[in-house]
């Protein structure tokens, strides 16, 4: 049965009906639009609420995200006077998994009929990878290529550790299950450095493969291109990796003739000429539902300020309390045929994971749940998302690390060191157990041992029922291993390789909605009394204690905090 026309829609699209020929008959051509692509592109634009009087200052208009992105691109292509888009990348700082959706739009963009130009100020392997989508690629004269393939950190702890009197004594399920290792051991084991080199192996062959697809060139072509970095513009020009070496003020005649060069705005200036799209929208919505971050037991939280730590710690923290109210709420909209679960996060508390994986099933039975993985979607951040319907991932999200370790520092030399003398008094037998001052026992790590084996066994069993695999299968790729998108997709653990568009078309089927009307995709704001607050220096003591309680007396079901990547 057909969904009944909007009073809504009828006055918006007479509306603009109206406005759309009047902006046809303005006078000037609008050949190429012109987009800066800049920073680290969120997936979500977010507006935080503001209460009186705060919300009456002037804040600066959120950052570029992958939706804002998305969303020019379908205004441009809806406009028939415009042949295209010149997008200038520079200080472009997202992850691969991000640019693999921002190539989705350029690829869609281009499907609508046309024309992509990618104009680089800096050459790097992100940024070329993004170039590569479109059908031509320019650099100044000036500007080196240095897309120099990918290397990875990581660092050992231990030996830095005892210099200072402090030992990590942290027990782990499996041998793949490496968070801990970074303050516990000296040097890399076999099974960890198998897993970072599968995870590279994928990764650099997803990039070299979208190059070469987009450049039309064979792989291996590409990959000795690479190795031959840096070349100068003219040289990669050359070679086949640029089309061509021009400054920015010549792309008008580039892109058209010494005698009509092309007519290029930006996209600020666009904005007002061009012409909008029709659309006839659904009675219902696709809800996001945001986890983002570390999982922590209580609310959501954001550190105020950049932390200057030695190592990387995310500023997010998706806290259960919140995540389980916007997710109850997703429950009882009945204006939401579907829910998209946008997961980006490394795991965190094995409580507050469960806490939430138990919210994502009751959802399941309420409304199609489908997640949308991205830049990394591992451990706690896998466990939330195995009851959803269906699971798309990138090529290069990071997934997988089925597992948990726990632990704790023990401080026991850093006071001798000190000379500082301290004296305990405690009632029961494990009240010391998580405490600082030794190692655990015999006994106590047996414990420690039978309690990270039963969350193992959760975990296991979790993932079993929702992906529908027998628990041998399970076992096969879990042991604390991380995958790539594309590793995991073989291996059953995610349904689908795809964007958030994708996500949302695979919710759309699934909830049954008709093809031919516009859903809306809205933002599932966490109830009243679970407000992200404003960052504030205050909140700095909130965010440092729900960092710090993932340390005392839990087991955790956390991937490496960060596996830092570059190219």
């Amino acid at each position: 049965m057909a969904e009944r026309i909007l009073i809504s829609d009828l006055l918006r699209n007479t509306r603009l009906a109206l406005t759309n020929r009047l902006r046809l008959l303005r006078r000037g051509d609008i050949d190429y639009v012109v987009l800066s692509v800049s920073g680290s592109y969120p997936e979500r634009t977010v507006r935080p609420r503001r209460r009186f009087p705060l919300s009456l200052l002037p804040w600066p208009s959120p950052p570029s995200s992958v939706q804002s992105f998305c969303e020019s691109l379908e205004t441009l292509a809806a406009d028939p006077r415009v042949q295209g888009a010149v997008f200038v990348v520079s200080n472009l700082s997202a992850g691969l998994a991000t640019l693999g959706s921002l190539r989705a739009a350029i690829t869609r963009f281009r499907e609508s009929g046309k024309r992509a130009v990618a104009y680089l100020h800096g050459i790097s392997l992100g940024a070329y990878y993004l170039a590569s989508a479109c059908d031509e690629i320019a650099a100044p004269e000036s500007a080196t290529f240095y897309a120099a393939g990918l290397r990875s950190e990581t660092y050992f702890l231990k030996d830095t550790l005892a210099l200072f009197g402090v030992e990590a004594d942290f027990e782990a399920i499996a041998e793949y299950k490496v968070s801990p290792d970074t303050f516990r051991r000296a040097e890399m084991t076999e099974p960890h450095r198998e897993m970072l080199e599968s995870l590279l192996d994928s990764i650099y062959a997803e990039v070299v493969g979208a190059i070469a697809g987009g450049r039309d060139m064979a792989p291996d072509h590409v990959r000795d291109l690479l190795d031959e970095v840096p070349l100068t513009a003219e040289q990669a020009h050359d070679t086949g990796l640029l089309d061509a070496v021009c400054y920015e003020d010549e792309l008008p005649t580039h892109l058209g003739t010494a005698d009509k060069p092309a007519a290029l705005l930006t996209g600020q200036q666009a904005q007002r000429r061009l012409i909008r799209p029709r659309r006839w929208h659904s009675r219902r919505a696709i809800g996001v539902v945001s986890l983002e971050g570390t999982i922590v037991p209580g609310p959501s939280r954001r550190a105020p300020l950049p932390l200057p730590l030695p190592l990387p710690v995310p500023t997010a923290q998706a806290g259960s309390d919140t995540l389980v109210q916007q997710l109850r709420s997703a429950a009882q909209d009945k204006g939401l045929a579907a829910v998209v679960l946008h997961v980006d996060s490394p795991g965190g508390s094995s409580l507050a994971s469960d806490l939430i994986w138990r919210e994502v099933a009751n959802l399941r039975r309420a409304k199609p749940v489908v997640v949308y993985m991205g830049s990394q979607a591992a451990s706690g951040g896998y466990y939330v998302s195995a009851p959803a319907h269906a699971i798309v991932a990138q090529p290069t999200s990071l997934t997988g690390s089925i597992g948990v370790w726990s632990g704790k520092f023990v401080t026991r030399e850093l006071f001798g060191k000190l000379q500082a003398r301290r004296e305990v008094i405690a009632r029961g037998k494990a009240a010391d157990l998580y405490a600082d001052r030794a190692p655990f026992s015999d006994e106590e790590r047996a414990r420690i041992r039978a309690q990270n084996g039963a969350a193992y066994a959760q975990f296991t069993e979790r993932v079993a029922r929702g992906r529908g695999m027998t628990a041998e299968e399970v076992e096969a790729v879990a042991r604390g291993r991380v995958w790539t998108g594309e590793q995991a997709l073989a291996r059953g653990l995610v349904d689908a390789l795809g964007d958030l568009h994708a996500t949302v078309e695979r919710a759309r089927e699934l909830a049954g909605l008709d093809p031919k009307r516009y859903a809306p995709v809205v933002n599932v704001e966490p109830p009243k009394q679970h407000q992200l607050p404003v960052p504030t220096p205050a909140e700095a003591g909130e965010w440092l204690a729900g960092l710090l309680g993932l340390l005392h007396g839990g087991v955790l079901a956390l991937a490496p905090w960060e596996i830092r990547i570059r190219g």
